[in-house]
């Protein structure tokens, strides 16, 4: 773990985490669905470090009206300051002093600050970015209105002050105040439901964070919700009229987690994984707060199709949320890692040969369809965001071009050797943060202590060039069966479309193909329609998109990818 006065700076806060770090924040909220905002009371256990002579307490925050401020008990002065000209994504500023009389006489030592802000939230979206507050009418019911918050990437200040950059990680627990119909669910273990004696028509849920968070991983859902359990430690959450479709969708979930702990020779830390589909209006296939997932709910294609995704927010609970990037210039190391374990827990849990080299191969696809959108420093895996919005340099670099940096260590090593050092990283840095610089180091020290062939191999490695390079990486070399088989199936009735009364329609059975191989197949018939030399677009001929439709219903599918 990282040292708590070994901090890099982030411009994507302004607050001072290499002067002051919370520890535990204690959360009471109460949400008012009428007007769109949270009154709340936020108790902090703050570290007031040994490297700062500023004797303050800087937080993040955004359109957040300020009640009060108390430090040790007195009532104390702070400063909201004035949003920076073109910046409001950093928000305001605000300034805590803290007085001599607080402080140790010997600065050279720690000393803890318990701080209480009273406050709300903002109704006005554009400035509460993290709150989506939902009509009756956007959800499945149409009866009761819903919230959810989404924090990642700087998008906590909205809700709470904070230290809102990755660094610096938290506890916490909540008391989450909600009308009598509602539930509430967050990135945390419920421990109890309360009602008032004095007010019947709301009751409170509370819940407890034991292990440190960035707060772009506070999250919480407010709805009409239901449960149902799918093994001991996982349950799905939702709207009721989906309920039952959910559970059936996700019923792989355990096995995922069970597959995840077995390659990272790791148990899995967060005691429970939940996951929580949300209505239509959410952003992102998933979002992978801590023991309650968010995803989509056009993941629900009926034939479990999709899960890929549940994979990726499972492997987030080892990479990213257990050990996670230290500001979002590495975001690399959050994603990449973690489609690296996506990917091995599907290849291991499908137990189809050669898949894991599919998905890298359709995902080489999408990293060079952003190679040519983005500006060439934005294809860097190190990023240089200074204070600009980190969600503006978001695209499948990270993901991708990380990925293939972590595949291409493995094959270049071995497999074997490679999960041992999968284990060592995991164990060396959970709980904390690292730099891509901080990777790179580690890894050529494991393999200096543990195996000199590898050794020798990851000392040579281009890593400034993986690191600080633009555009595409050099690749490995991919096993191509299945992607070829795809495109063979593809030509074949490109053929029939143009030759249909001399060729025979194609009769390979694809029932038992992965959805990555189906979407494969589709890409190379879209790609056949494209006349380079001509610029036009061919169309098919009716009947042979319904002699495919007969043969495949691709039709009533409800993968969102296959559509």
């Amino acid at each position: 773990m990282n040292s708590i006065c070994n901090v890099d700076q982030d411009k994507s806060t302004l607050s001072n985490p290499l002067v002051s770090q919370t520890k535990h924040v204690d959360w009471s909220v109460e949400v008012d669905f009428e007007n769109c905002k949270f009154s709340a009371t936020a108790t902090y256990d703050i570290v007031i470090t040994c490297t700062g002579s500023n004797r303050s307490i800087e937080l993040d925050t955004r359109g957040l009206v300020i009640k009060s401020v108390i430090v040790d008990g007195q009532k104390n002065e702070w400063k909201l300051c004035d949003e920076i000209e073109g910046k409001a994504h950093l928000g305001q500023k605000l300034t805590i002093p803290i007085s001599m009389e607080n402080n140790p006489t010997d600065n050279k030592e720690c000393h803890n600050v318990a701080l209480i802000i009273k406050y709300e939230t903002s109704p006005e979206p554009f400035k509460c970015t993290a709150a989506q507050w939902l009509t009756p009418a956007q959800t499945c019911g149409k009866k009761f209105p819903y919230l959810f918050t989404q924090c990642q990437a700087i998008h906590a200040r909205s809700i709470i002050p904070c230290h809102d950059c990755p660094a610096v990680k938290m506890t916490y627990s909540a008391s989450v105040t909600v009308p009598v119909w509602a539930t509430a669910v967050m990135s945390a273990i419920q421990t109890t439901v309360e009602t008032s004696d004095v007010s019947r028509d709301h009751h409170t849920f509370k819940f407890n964070q034991p292990i440190p968070i960035p707060a772009y991983l506070l999250a919480l859902a407010v709805g009409e919700l239901s449960s149902k359990d799918i093994s001991p430690r996982c349950r799905v959450w939702s709207e009721p009229s989906i309920l039952s479709a959910a559970a059936s969708e996700f019923h792989q979930t355990e096995s995922f987690l069970q597959t995840a702990e077995e390659i990272t020779s790791m148990p899995y830390p967060w005691q429970r994984y939940d996951l929580l589909v949300l209505p239509s209006s959410f952003p992102y296939g998933g979002m992978e707060n801590p023991q309650l997932t968010f995803v989509t709910p056009t993941l629900l294609a009926g034939d479990g199709s999709l899960v890929c995704v549940v994979a990726h927010e499972i492997a987030h609970s080892w990479t990213g949320n257990l050990v996670t990037n230290r500001t979002w210039g590495h975001f690399w190391l959050n994603e990449g890692w973690t489609t690296w374990l996506q990917r091995r827990i599907m290849n291991k849990v499908e137990n189809v040969p050669h898949n894991m080299d599919l998905d890298a191969i359709s995902g080489v696809k999408d990293l060079e369809e952003d190679m040519e959108l983005l500006p060439k420093d934005m294809t860097k895996l190190v990023l240089t965001l200074d204070d600009g919005d980190p969600d503006e340099s978001y695209s499948s670099v990270a993901y991708e071009k990380g990925f293939h940096l972590i595949y291409t260590l493995e094959r270049m090593v071995g497999q074997e050797i490679f999960l041992k050092f999968v284990k060592a990283y995991l164990e060396k840095y959970a709980y904390g943060t690292i730099t891509s610089d901080e990777f790179k180091v580690f890894c050529i020290a494991f393999w200096k202590d543990t195996n000199s062939d590898a050794y020798d191999k990851v000392k040579k490695f281009p890593w400034d060039l993986w690191f600080y390079g633009e555009g595409m990486p050099e690749l490995p070399m991919f096993d191509k069966t299945l992607a070829e088989a795809s495109e063979s199936l593809a030509s074949e009735w490109v053929a029939f479309d143009q030759y249909a009364s001399s060729t025979k329609v194609p009769d390979r059975d694809i029932s038992n193909w992965t959805s990555a191989q189906k979407v494969c197949f589709l890409d190379a018939m879209l790609k056949s329609m494209n006349d380079d030399e001509e610029s036009i677009v061919k169309k098919f001929n009716l009947a042979t998109l319904s002699t495919m439709k007969e043969i495949y219903g691709f039709h009533i599918s409800k993968n969102a990818e296959v559509l």
